[in-house]
């Protein structure tokens, strides 16, 4: 898969740090490996390695999004240290629910 460039010629994220915490939300374990990470991603129709979701995960751990423990001599399990945001349909949603009565029903 052929990743475009900006115009200061790097590489465009082709995954947002949303998607990647996406993952975690989905996933039944809140400890996630790499490579299970980039499975996860795959199955939202995104291609990553598991050393580029490790190299986007050590960029999240120094923004304090993830946060990592060293599992064995090679092995890192990492967690979401917050939700990913709403996209704005739902955000909306919940608002106009929140709004209403409807909100005490659910």
């Amino acid at each position: 898969m052929s990743q475009g460039r900006d115009d200061a010629g790097r590489f465009e994220e082709s995954v947002t740090e949303q998607e990647i915490l996406k993952v975690f939300d989905y996933e039944d374990d809140p400890v996630l490996t790499a490579p299970e990470v980039a499975d996860g991603l795959r199955r939202f129709g995104k291609q990553i390695t598991p050393e580029g979701v490790r190299n986007r995960l050590g960029e999240m751990d120094e923004k304090g999004l993830v946060s990592r423990k060293k599992l064995g001599a090679r092995a890192v399990g990492w967690w979401a240290e917050v939700a990913p945001e709403l996209d704005s349909s739902t955000a909306k949603t919940i608002d106009s629910r929140k709004e209403s009565d409807e909100w005490e029903e659910l």
